[in-house]
């Protein structure tokens, strides 16, 4: 019946016209024509293709760009090579550009790497340091050239004046070595647990919450 009802409104009949051909009410027709217009029509341009369709899944299983915290991220990437990932919330990097007195988009951001081989790391008694600048809108980095078989902690933070100002430090993490291991020796040795860095001198992260009494 919906068929006939749409062949006589092609043909520019009346509902009247169409109800009187059909044996139907005019509130008969009405409704068949309001149902019809309600589907939800998908044409050719409407329809996604087959990429546009894995690019939506792709979106709706992204993992979130920011989550809303500070952290410092770095896994091997391979013997040599250790990509690097953060997130610095705009609270604590503004407390520190004050602290700084220096504007935050300005301040050149950068990674320390420490080797911390077989050390319970101090602070001051890595094997060695590596320093590199990142660009200002960077959430991640390769850090390249360093050495297999070894394990680093990486620290982000700023550089004032040429002074490197840490911020968060990474978990420590190992680098594959690039020679075959001994029967029944382990691939990667357990690393030791690092420390927090601390704040270069006369500065706490608690400051701008802590009330005067006088």
């Amino acid at each position: 019946m919906l068929e006939k009802i749409l062949e006589l409104r092609s043909q520019s009949k009346s509902i009247a016209q169409i109800a009187a051909e059909c044996g139907l009410t005019i509130g008969q027709v009405k409704y068949q024509l309001q149902k019809e217009r309600a589907k939800p029509t998908e044409t050719s341009a409407q329809k996604p293709t087959p990429n546009e369709s894995l690019h939506r899944q792709e979106r709706e299983w992204r993992l979130p760009t920011f989550y809303g915290r500070d952290l410092v991220k770095v896994m091997a990437q391979g013997p040599t090579v250790l990509f690097v990932y953060w997130e610095i919330t705009w609270p604590r990097m503004r407390m520190v550009a004050s602290y700084l007195q220096a504007d935050y988009r300005h301040i050149q951001k950068g990674l320390r790497i420490y080797d911390v081989t077989d050390r319970i790391f101090s602070g001051q008694n890595a094997h060695s340091i590596q320093d590199v600048h990142v660009q200002e809108d960077a959430q991640s980095w390769y850090v390249r050239d360093v050495n297999p078989g070894r394990t680093y902690l990486v620290d982000f933070g700023l550089y004032d004046h040429g002074r490197f100002c840490p911020i968060l430090r990474s978990e420590p993490v190992e680098t594959p070595r690039n020679t075959k291991a001994t029967w029944g020796e382990p691939l990667i040795e357990p690393a030791p647990e690092g420390n927090s860095p601390s704040w270069f001198e006369n500065f706490s992260s608690y400051s701008l919450y802590m009330k005067s009494n006088k």
